[in-house]
């Protein structure tokens, strides 16, 4: 078996299928902030380090690539380290410029329209004047966002100079773990029509866009994603045009190698890219996408790191859906019970995300306020709606509201 090393985890939820995965085929390593827990079970060896500090990383990384094998990881707080860390040590990722052209959602939208790929209308403002005052010119409503988050965090669209306002203050108040803040907030055109997720594998340049998935929002006016309807798409209208446009946007951005993560807006005026991902998708996604009959884009990945030949890539069959479910209102979980849903015919996957004790309150106020992950797979969309449906009516959930003694 060849050897892995994972830098980061993610949470066992999220990532799980990951880990388990990777240890089908290889001898899976980590470099992790604190000592694993869930994580040990696939793991061969484990260096605790911290990931900000490029030079414990980079050690780390060596020490456990000593005999052989490649790095990856779907970590969004390390990958510009960890593609660093490659570079310096000779291992096949993608390289430091790209992820940070990726990463940045500014730098993004620069480097296309100098391209001429997706033209977006955009601007980087550093005060809620600004932002009202390019909204106003340019013609509302228009979308605020942190200028290098992750999962829709502190992304509103306005349609006033009032809610510009409110929306410039959300996204410049936004955190995620050790990502970046305070040097700037993107506001840009409101793109309208539906919004997907593209997953790709991208060999030595070569873009192969293996699935598409249908996105799933909720509590508007912000982007929360609730859900991710992987699905065949061959014969939609747009297919072609998606492709096209996520090719050229891999190549203007450099992006050479790696499992990445498009999203895209199928405007009335065509296809728009939201953003480029340089690591595999979040929220269960690919494991979605393997539950639905289509390639394993974690083994892809770990295959592109060790430069082997990914072999041939399955787009998805049949439907999978995955579901978040939200509790009714602020509240601290005192248990949340996935047994009800598990019975349900159709569903693949029913597991708790929030833990007892832990705080949930709903957009904006908290980024990803979850209590569980449900998975449904069907012939058909209407199929995994059904399931997913009377599943989630078996979730129970019981959430003490905030302010109760």
């Amino acid at each position: 078996m060849d050897s892995i090393v994972v830098v980061g985890s993610g949470g066992r939820p999220y990532r799980e299928y990951a880990f388990r995965s990777l240890a089908t085929r290889f001898r899976v390593s980590a470099v992790l902030s604190a000592e694993p827990t869930w994580q040990q079970h696939y793991l061969t060896d484990w260096i605790v380090a911290d990931p900000t500090d490029e030079a414990a990383l980079t050690e780390a990384v060596r020490t456990l690539t000593e005999s052989g094998g490649g790095v990856l990881t779907w970590d969004e707080t390390v990958l510009e380290r960890t593609a660093a860390v490659a570079e310096k040590l000779s291992l096949r990722h993608m390289s430091r410029d790209a992820v940070t052209r990726c990463r940045d959602k500014y730098l993004t939208r620069t480097v296309l329209a100098d391209a001429g790929v997706s033209s977006v209308r955009h601007a980087l403002v550093r005060n809620a004047d600004e932002a009202v005052d390019w909204a106003e010119r340019t013609g509302l409503p228009v979308v605020l966002k942190p200028r290098a988050l992750a999962g829709s965090i502190g992304v509103q669209v306005a349609g006033s100079a009032a809610e510009v306002r409110e929306a410039f203050a959300l996204a410049a108040g936004a955190e995620f773990a050790t990502l970046p803040t305070g040097h700037g907030v993107l506001v840009e055109e409101y793109l309208d029509g539906p919004e997907i997720s593209i997953d790709c594998v991208v060999d030595d340049g070569r873009v192969t866009c293996v699935q598409v998935a249908r996105k799933r929002l909720g509590f508007a006016p912000y982007f929360e994603e609730v859900g991710h309807l992987v699905t065949p798409v061959d014969d939609q209208p747009w297919a072609g045009e998606v492709d096209e446009l996520v090719t050229a946007a891999h190549h203007a951005l450099g992006v050479d190698v790696g499992v990445t993560h498009a999203e895209v807006r199928l405007t009335s005026n065509g296809p728009r890219l939201v953003e480029l991902n340089g690591r595999l998708g979040g929220d269960l996604i690919p494991y979605t996408g393997v539950l639905a009959d289509g390639t394993d884009l974690v083994l892809a990945a770990a295959d592109l790191a060790l430069g082997r030949d990914v072999g041939p890539l399955t787009a998805p069959r049949r439907c999978a859906e995955v579901r978040f479910v939200f509790p009714e209102s602020d509240g601290v979980v005192r248990s949340v019970d996935v047994d009800g849903a598990t019975e349900v015919a159709g569903i693949a996957h029913a597991e708790a995300v929030a833990e007892p004790g832990s705080t949930l309150r709903l957009p904006p106020r908290q980024a990803i306020p979850r209590m569980a992950a449900l998975i449904a797979t069907g012939q058909d969309e209407a199929e995994c709606v059904r399931a997913l449906d009377a599943a989630e009516r078996g979730v129970v959930g019981v959430i003490e509201p905030l302010g109760t003694p």
